[in-house]
């Protein structure tokens, strides 16, 4: 539960602190195959996620990247809408890079902002920045080292775990995601009352719920929505520009 009785320092102390536990969990440091990603054959996902009950958050986690029974077309766990990596990138390796790397002052230049981009460690492909509208480079930006921010996208990492799958004949089902693989949005709600670890679950449940006449009992203020693209060539993902599709005001 977070308010205004916490700073910004508190907050990244606190995730400072959770990190570490976070790394051990047999939801990331899995001796599965393929090595260090979560793209497991279908006999290995229930190997996977019965490993992750025996830590609290790494259930959590695990919870959120694949479900028993979805596959791909190669016969592998689909994973979660929110998997934006491809090709060579492996998902639990750069999970680890992030919060390995990350430091208090990330975390509290991601909380405050502005971003400043001067970062070496992974990109989870989870910043807009990343999408193609914004591709404004002069050069080739292959050529040169991509560089990120990772104290927001440690903190999206910790977040992703409120994202339960399910699974679904032919995909994933992606609590908050709706569409297709290749096209498709994400929706999640902003909320100014602070929320226990139990509460928030409800809460980005019901991001797409009708019952918008409850929202603002909620604490709800507004309703926020981002498109999904991947990309033709290799299936990297990334998000469109956020836009408000409902408002308390």
């Amino acid at each position: 539960m977070v308010d205004e009785a916490f700073s910004i320092e508190d907050i990244a102390t606190q995730a400072m602190e959770v990190f570490p536990a976070w790394l051990k969990s047999p939801a990331i440091s899995t001796d599965l195959e393929p090595s260090g990603d979560v793209k497991f054959k279908e006999s290995d996902i229930a190997v996977y996620l019965a490993r992750s009950r025996s830590s609290a958050l790494g259930v959590r986690l695990a919870a959120s990247l694949v479900a028993e029974g979805s596959l791909d077309n190669s016969g592998v766990a689909k994973p979660t809408d929110l998997y934006f990596t491809a090709g060579q990138q492996k998902f639990l390796k750069m999970v680890a890079d992030v919060l390995n790397g990350v430091t208090a002052e990330d975390l509290a230049i991601g909380l405050t902002g502005p971003w400043p981009y001067r970062s070496e460690l992974s990109s989870l492909m989870w910043d807009v920045a990343d999408d193609s509208n914004y591709a404004l480079s002069a050069s080739d930006p292959s050529k040169g080292k991509k560089l990120t921010n990772p104290g927001p996208e440690a903190l999206a990492i910790l977040g992703i775990s409120k994202y339960p799958v399910f699974g679904c004949s032919g995909r994933t089902m992606t609590q908050g995601a709706s569409g297709g693989w290749k096209r498709g949005s994400f929706t999640w709600p902003i909320w100014s009352k602070p929320g226990s670890h139990r509460v928030v679950p409800s809460l980005l449940a019901h991001a797409a719920s009708d019952r918008v006449d409850l929202f603002p009992a909620w604490g709800i203020t507004r309703i926020m929505q981002s498109a999904i693209r991947r990309s033709s060539q290799g299936g990297y993902g990334t998000f469109g520009p956020p836009e408000v599709i409902w408002s308390r005001e």
